[in-house]
């Protein structure tokens, strides 16, 4: 039975839903944790619907079911198929199916990414209309994760007194306010011999921007050595940094005027000789933020040594997503000040009390006390506190990401920057060190919010099953619908850029999953192309990934209920339409044809292709992420080309104008009815060329190509066509 999603889909509004989205408003269990990629929950929510609705005969009827799908009403329905998401990243697919009832089954290699959804499908289903366990809590009815995340907020707030207890010296109070935060800037040994003071490597001197009333920190030498005295008014252009152009790390020393080169920066930094001095401190006042100079106190305060039981992870030296190994920082914790370290490790350390405790109180509380461990499905007292720990692991994620020497200050908004403002991690020359336990961004308690407003939105109204696999050898679940995003090419390192969360979680949860935190670092042997960026060749590495994949959708089709349409988001790019527009056959193969060529091969038949854009339309937006929605056991036997064409010829329109009724952008024409085009060439095993030969996907998507622009061509004539005579009349 065809579905609604192979028939039309209401394109228009689930975009403009999607990109809202995007924003992540409190709330959102997106909040949880950072994740790089994460799949829209509304757009897949959309999809998944669409997808077990049947598509109606009558107009009438679509507009009815079309109008139902939009507005999200649809969580009623018969046969319930089980979603299988073999590279689950984020959980955004298992969320959605959850939203709408649907039991899911899900895994992924990285386990950072498997943490994640499991803490935000798995384990809130397992809790899903328990009361909260701790002892002030006020009794009254508790439905899905409300009772979970009063008691992650009861807990945090608990983890956070028994960490500034011990942690209270390294964050001491001025008279005139609270620290919020400390500016720093690195520094290394002038090049000039006869100069050789520690000169700061300042990318900028500015503390504050606001029109002619700057604030900021000036070098002078005093006594032999760089301080710093704060000025304010509007700086001149030469006192905003000492950093000479925008590539490598050249600076001009302040005392002698000579300039550092980018080579002995870098080789000062592998001797392990660059510094860090305090240039400034941020207080919080009633009248707002005050800036003042570093004094003995605070830079006391902040010489602590480095504790001895902080995590391994070594960054690898892949300038493409890392610079700082280049500058001697070769492991995570090298991103860290002693006193940030301190902070963390202790945070991380106390976590064992915390899950002791309310394992206790639950066990107070009725819960079950032989319910095993959450790792073996536990869902008794020991499993509940090794639930809240997860969630404050997070919490103490929220707080590294935003408490490294990577994180810079808004001198126009006076806040961090979070270490991961793209997805790399670059040097940071001029830093800002927080205090988690003031009101600065990223502080504890607002991490703490973050992550149990993200709780109590969870919709947890299915089972869900989340394991960590490779999808290259895992064994599939039978008689699933798959729905999930397909690994891009040339995506980015997630397993390199999640260890800097992972040696942390690892720190907090080995305990509790012990097999999932077993190793070092993550498995960095994941299905992608980035490999390139590692000094492979990056053809091999095409070739491999394409290889790959192509084996696992076999698999896919091999496992997939043919009562439904199985859902593969991928990535559509400029330079693939530019090579159906071209038309020409020396064209190699475009990402978007060799992920069509392995859906094909692998048995399936394409019947949609559906933009669902998580970013508003744009000229400088290269991809474009599209639903491609497959069929296992429909294809007919072959034909000739010459039938091909005509029967495209044929039923195309037809097909089209069901596609487009009701409302797709003009921006997204072309992909929708490429899809149109699919449906008619891939439900046929062979497609024969006069000569015998196969005909070739490139070849069939050019001519699909074609077609689909001249529809939508004489669309738009007949449209003005039909304003003239409206006009006229």
């Amino acid at each position: 039975m065809k579905k609604l999603i192979e028939a039309a889909l209401p394109l228009t509004e689930i975009n403009a839903k999607t990109i809202r989205e995007k924003k992540l408003t409190p709330g959102h269990p997106a909040n949880l944790h950072l994740w790089w990629g994460r799949s829209p929950i509304s757009s897949v929510k959309s999809a998944l619907a669409a997808s077990i609705v049947d598509a109606p005969e009558s107009d009438e009827e679509l507009q009815e079911r079309l109008d139902r799908v939009q507005s999200g009403t649809y969580t009623e329905f018969g046969k319930k198929p089980t979603i299988l998401d073999p590279f689950c990243g984020f959980g955004g697919v298992l969320l959605a199916a959850q939203a709408l009832g649907l039991p899911v089954i899900a895994g992924d290699l990285n386990p950072v990414a498997v943490m994640l959804t499991k803490a935000a499908t798995e384990i809130p289903a397992k809790f899903s209309g328990c009361p909260p366990v701790n002892r002030v809590s006020i009794q009254k009815t508790y439905s899905r994760t409300e009772g979970l995340a009063e008691d992650v907020a009861y807990y945090g707030n608990w983890l956070r007194e028994k960490a500034y207890e011990k942690l209270k010296s390294l964050y001491p109070t001025e008279q005139k306010g609270n620290p919020s935060a400390w500016i720093w800037v690195r520094t290394v040994k002038c090049p000039n011999p006869a100069c050789g003071c520690q000169m700061p490597l300042a990318s900028s001197y500015i503390l504050r921007s606001r029109g002619n009333e700057d604030i900021w920190a000036e070098p002078v030498l005093q006594d032999g050595a760089i301080q710093f005295e704060l000025k304010t008014g509007s700086c001149p252009k030469e006192h905003k940094s000492n950093k000479i152009g925008s590539q490598g790390a050249v600076f001009r020393c302040p005392v002698c005027g000579s300039l550092t080169t980018d080579a002995y920066v870098k080789q000062m930094g592998q001797a392990h000789q660059i510094g860090a001095q305090m240039m400034a401190i941020v207080l919080e006042t009633e009248g707002g933020s005050r800036y003042i100079a570093p004094n003995v106190l605070q830079q006391a305060a902040a010489n602590v040594p480095v504790p001895e039981d902080i995590p391994p992870g070594e960054i690898p030296d892949n300038p493409h997503w890392f610079t700082p190994p280049g500058f001697g920082f070769k492991n995570y914790t090298d991103l860290f000040s002693p006193r940030q370290l301190t902070m963390l490790t202790t945070l991380c350390d106390l976590l064992c009390e915390v899950q002791n405790k309310a394992a206790s109180d639950a066990l107070a509380a009725g819960m079950a006390s032989d319910g095993g461990s959450l790792s073996q499905g536990g869902q008794g007292a020991l499993a509940y506190g090794q639930a809240i720990s997860v969630y404050l692991a997070f919490v103490i994620d929220k707080i590294a990401d935003a408490n490294s020497t990577i994180c810079s200050w808004r001198t126009t908004g006076g806040a961090l920057r979070n270490t991961f403002g793209r997805q790399a991690i670059p040097m940071v020359w001029t830093y800002a060190e927080g205090n988690p336990f003031s009101n600065i961004t990223g502080n504890s308690t607002a991490a703490l919010k973050s992550v149990v407003t993200a709780i109590k939105n969870i919709s947890c109204t299915s089972p869900a099953e989340v394991q960590q696999w490779d999808a290259r050898t895992v064994a599939f679940p039978q008689n699933s619908m798959v729905c999930t995003e397909i690994p891009y090419y040339k995506a980015i390192g997630y397993a390199p850029l999640s260890d800097f969360f992972y040696i942390w979680m690892r720190k907090s949860l080995k305990p509790v999953y012990p097999e999932l935190f077993s190793p070092m670092v993550t498995n960095k042997d994941e299905l992608s192309t980035c490999g390139q960026y590692e000094g492979k060749d990056a053809a091999d590495c095409e070739r491999t990934y394409e290889a790959q994949l192509r084996d696992i959708l076999y698999r896919l089709a091999q496992c997939a209920d043919s009562s439904y349409p199985q859902l593969f988001f991928f990535e559509y790019h400029k330079g693939d339409e530019e090579a159906l527009a071209t038309m020409s056959d020396s064209i190699p193969p475009t990402p978007w044809e060799t992920m069509l060529n392995s859906i094909t091969q692998a048995g399936y038949a394409v019947t949609a292709v559906w933009p669902l854009r998580s970013a508003p339309v744009s000229e400088k937006a290269d991809g474009t992420r599209v639903l491609i929605v497959a069929r296992v056991g429909v294809r007919d036997g072959q034909i000739t080309r010459r039938g091909f064409v005509a029967n495209l010829k044929r039923d195309l329109p037809a097909i089209l104008d069901r596609l487009f009724c009701s409302g797709v952008d003009d921006s997204d024409q072309r992909i929708v009815g490429m899809g149109g085009g699919l449906s008619i060439f891939t439900k046929y095993q062979k497609v024969l060329n006069a000569d015998g030969s196969q005909m070739s996907m490139h070849d069939a998507l050019q001519i699909i190509y074609q077609e689909v622009v001249e529809y939508i061509a004489k669309r738009e004539a007949d449209g003005d066509s039909e304003s003239a005579l409206l006009e006229e009349e």
